[in-house]
C-alpha cells in the first residue's frame, strides 16, 4: 500500500511543472525574458507566451496566431493527395515535422511539404482537415497526426510505401 501511495505521489509531483503558465516579459533595458512569473515590483510589459509547444505524444501544437487567422474568402475544398503522393503539413520550428521528413527521406520517399506558416492556402487546407497540431501527414486517403516512429512506419506501409 505504501509503494502505491508513493508512486502516486511521485506521479502527481512530476505533473506539476506541466501546469505552469509560461510568460514572456521585456525588462526596462528591452531584453526579453521567459519564465513562470515576472519579477515583482519592476516596470515590465507581460504577454502570454505564443509559440510552438512540443508535447510528449509526438505532436507540436500549432501557434495561436496561425490558429486564429481569418478564414479565406472562398471555402477550401477538403484536399487529399492522389494515389502515390505524400503530403506533410509542417511549421519551420517543429521538431517532429523535421524527424518525420527525415524518416521519409531515409526511405527514399518523395513528399510535398506544406508549411502552414508561409502559405495561406496550406493553412486553409490544414484547417479544413481539422488540423490542430503538426505534423499532419496524408498519403492517399490515409492520415497520420504527429510522429512516433513505429506508428509512422505502419502508416506508410498501410498506404503502400
Amino acid at each position: 500500500m505504501k509503494r502505491r501511495s508513493a508512486a502516486l505521489l511521485c506521479a502527481l509531483l512530476l505533473a506539476l511543472p506541466a501546469t505552469a503558465q509560461v510568460t514572456k516579459w521585456v525588462d526596462a533595458d528591452g531584453r526579453v525574458h521567459y519564465g513562470d512569473r515576472p519579477p515583482a515590483g519592476k516596470a515590465i510589459s507581460t504577454a502570454p507566451l505564443r509559440g510552438t509547444l512540443s508535447v510528449g505524444d509526438g505532436m507540436t501544437v500549432v501557434e495561436q496566431e496561425f490558429q486564429s487567422a481569418p478564414a479565406p474568402a472562398k471555402p477550401v475544398a477538403l484536399p487529399l493527395p492522389r494515389r502515390g503522393e505524400i503530403w506533410i503539413y509542417t511549421t519551420p520550428r517543429c521538431r517532429y515535422c523535421r524527424i518525420a521528413k527525415e524518416h521519409m527521406l531515409l526511405k527514399g520517399l518523395k513528399f510535398a511539404e506544406k508549411d502552414i506558416t508561409a502559405n495561406p492556402r496550406h493553412q486553409a487546407e490544414f484547417k479544413a482537415l481539422g488540423g490542430r497540431g503538426v505534423p499532419v501527414t496524408l498519403a492517399g486517403a490515409r492520415r497520420f497526426d504527429g510522429y512516433r516512429e513505429e506508428g509512422f512506419e505502419a502508416f506508410l506501409k498501410s498506404a503502400g510505401f
